[in-house]
C-alpha cells in the first residue's frame, strides 16, 4: 500500500497486516517520524531505500515517499470463507465484486464498504482487478477493517451462501425491483459486475434478485463505486428503522 493515509489506517487497524514499510529522504518529516515510532512499536520492520526502489514497488501510484508492504495476502480463501458463515452470528451484510476491472474503483468499493461496516467482501481469485496496490491505495486503508476472501468455483460460493440462508442480490439496472422497495433488513449479499458488462452470466444465474438503484430514466446507470454506496447505505437505513420499530 502507498502513502501516508493508507498505512496509518493500517497501523490502527484491529487485524496487523503490514510487515515493513519502506520510505525515502534524507529529512524524515514530523509526519513520518510519528509513523515510523508507530510502526515500530507494532513490530513492523523499517527500511529507508532510494526513490527509484519506491517507484517500481508503488508502479504508477503515488507513494508519497512510503510504501506498506503487507506481511501476508489480505485475502482469505473458500476453507475460511465456509468456517466464517458458519460462525457468523447476526444479520450479516456481504459485497461482492464480480469482476472489477478498473483497480480505482476495486478500492473506492472497499472504502465505501468499510464505512458501511460490511461484514464480508468477497472477490474472484481470477477475473477482474484484484487487490493491486492501485486499489488499495484508492481504499485509503478501508481493506484493513474489512474480512476479505478471494475465492475460485464461482458456482458453490454463491450456492454456499444461499445455503446459509443468505438473499444474493444483484445490482443492475435491468433490475426488475427498486432499491427503494425490496427488504433489505434480510441476511444479504449485493453483487456488483464489472463496469463494462455488468454482473457475470454464471453470478446473474444464482441471483435470487436483481435490484435496481431508481435513477432518472435519461441515466439508467451509475459508477460501480457509487452504486455500490447507494445500495450498502440504502440496506442500512432500513436495518436501522426495523431495529428503532421491532
Amino acid at each position: 500500500m502507498c502513502g501516508f493515509h493508507a498505512i496509518e489506517s493500517a497501523l490502527t487497524a484491529d487485524r496487523q497486516s503490514l510487515g515493513e514499510i519502506v520510505h525515502y529522504g534524507m529529512k524524515e518529516s514530523s509526519r513520518l517520524s510519528n509513523l515510523l515510532s508507530r510502526a515500530r512499536s507494532s513490530g513492523v520492520k523499517i527500511r529507508r531505500a532510494q526513490k527509484k526502489e519506491l517507484d517500481n514497488l508503488a508502479g504508477d501510484v503515488r507513494h508519497q515517499g512510503v510504501v506498506g508492504l503487507l506481511a501476508k495476502v489480505p485475502g482469505e480463501g473458500l476453507s475460511e470463507l465456509r468456517t466464517w458463515l458458519n460462525e457468523f452470528v447476526g444479520v450479516p451484510l456481504i459485497i461482492i465484486l464480480d469482476g472489477l476491472e478498473d483497480p480505482r474503483n476495486v478500492g473506492a468499493c472497499l472504502r465505501t464498504a468499510a464505512a458501511a461496516r460490511v461484514d464480508a467482501v468477497i472477490i474472484p481469485v481470477k477475473g477482474g482487478a484484484g487487490l493491486t496496490p492501485a486499489a488499495l491505495r484508492v481504499a485509503e486503508g478501508g481493506f484493513h477493517h474489512l474480512k476479505i476472501f478471494e475465492v475460485g468455483n464461482w458456482s458453490q460460493v454463491l450456492k454456499m451462501l444461499k445455503t446459509a440462508g443468505i438473499w444474493v442480490l444483484g445490482a443492475s439496472e435491468r433490475g426488475s425491483i427498486s432499491l427503494d422497495e425490496f427488504d433489505l433488513t434480510m441476511p444479504v449479499a449485493w453483487i456488483f459486475g464489472s463496469e463494462a458488462t455488468g454482473i457475470r452470466q454464471i453470478s446473474g444465474k444464482h441471483c435470487d434478485a436483481l435490484v435496481r438503484v431508481p435513477t432518472e430514466n435519461d441515466f439508467p446507470s451509475l459508477n460501480v463505486a457509487v452504486a455500490t454506496g447507494v445500495a450498502l447505505f440504502e440496506t442500512k437505513r432500513q436495518r436501522k428503522v426495523r431495529a428503532e420499530n421491532p
